[in-house]
């Protein structure tokens, strides 16, 4: 899958890993995806394909004809939520050419467009929001919303604008000075939600965070004016952070966790978060952009598996995990 995005040059890259805005529409006179049955989902799938094809998004992939593995891909990928996990009908993922831009059909919403560049780049963001929401209201779609509550939503949180802007960011200075939950907590007075790196439930692991804010009625350059102090504040926190961690004591938990990737038979994927955020971090703390590019390629490709796993996610991820760092020697 292309990810050429996340390879762009992008400032603050050492912490924001990328920035998303995402928006929700549901088309009218059809009910919400868990509502609606099979013919209804696949006149929703072929409208939606047919318009947003006809805008770029040709990469058109019907996720009920995959495998559980590539699903779990997928997940990893953040191209789908792990609500698509479960082979349903008439449920797709449509993308353009560098990955930048992912349509689901019919997963909460009929709709659920995300827009993604690599760090932090508040402008390019409003200008890709503002090209797409006027490229929608340019299709024969039209858009279930109501004057007062604005487009309709599946979930009421969602109401309004529809739109969601999210971070993914690399805090783990913070978390190793045991100043991360303060920060988070500083986030959330603003409105922000904060979780890991897999959605709802999942949490904060080696400094790998999701904050998020919700659009309501506010447009995207009002949520950005709300974030953009505090953020810099945390990213200038964040690398003061790091440059007290013990560089000595860091190379040491590499080597532990080298011996681990050489000759595990099977890795979780707690410890395989772990060894990236280290790869990472080292090539942070050295200056090495390649090293930090390549954790993140990695973190991207990483299977995202329902509680339990197959059985065979464990020592595929290991196979992996040596094939990425080290190839055939």
């Amino acid at each position: 899958m292309n990810r050429a995005w996340l390879a762009e040059p992008a400032p603050d890259r050492d912490v924001v890993i990328s920035g998303r805005v995402r928006l929700a529409r549901n088309l009218l006179h059809y009910p919400f995806p868990h509502q609606a049955d099979s013919q209804q989902l696949q006149a929703i799938a072929q409208q939606i394909r047919d318009a947003l094809g006809a805008l770029g998004l040709t990469h058109a992939i019907e996720l009920s004809s995959l495998s559980l593995q590539a699903r779990a891909h997928l997940v990893g990928a953040r191209v789908i939520s792990p609500a698509l996990l479960e082979a349903q009908p008439n449920r797709w993922a449509l993308l353009n050419a560098d990955g930048s831009v992912v349509a689901a059909v019919n997963e909460e919403d009929h709709l659920r467009l995300q827009i993604t560049c690599a760090g932090w780049q508040p402008d390019r963001l409003q200008r890709e929001l503002l090209h797409w929401e006027r490229a929608l209201q340019a299709t024969p779609l039209v858009w279930a919303r109501a004057p007062k509550l604005g487009y309709l939503t599946a979930s009421p949180i969602n109401l309004g604008s529809g739109l969601r802007l999210g971070l993914l960011l690399h805090l783990m200075g913070l978390q190793r000075a045991r100043q991360i939950t303060r920060w988070l907590e500083a986030l959330q007075t603003l409105g922000c939600h904060t979780r890991g790196l897999y959605g709802e439930g999942s949490l904060a692991f080696e400094g790998y965070v999701q904050i998020s804010l919700l659009g309501k009625h506010d447009p995207l350059d009002e949520l950005l004016a709300r974030l953009r102090g505090t953020l810099r504040t945390l990213i200038d926190a964040e690398r003061e952070a790091r440059d007290r961690i013990d560089r000595d004591a860091l190379e040491e938990e590499w080597r532990e966790l080298q011996a681990t990737l050489r000759h595990a038979e099977s890795l979780s994927l707690g410890t395989t978060l772990r060894a990236l955020a280290v790869y990472r971090m080292r090539g942070m703390l050295g200056e090495n952009a390649a090293m930090r590019d390549a954790a993140d390629q990695m973190l991207f490709e990483a299977a995202v598996y329902p509680p339990p796993e197959p059985e065979h996610a464990a020592a595929d991820r290991a196979a992996w995990m040596r094939e990425r760092l080290w190839g055939s020697e």
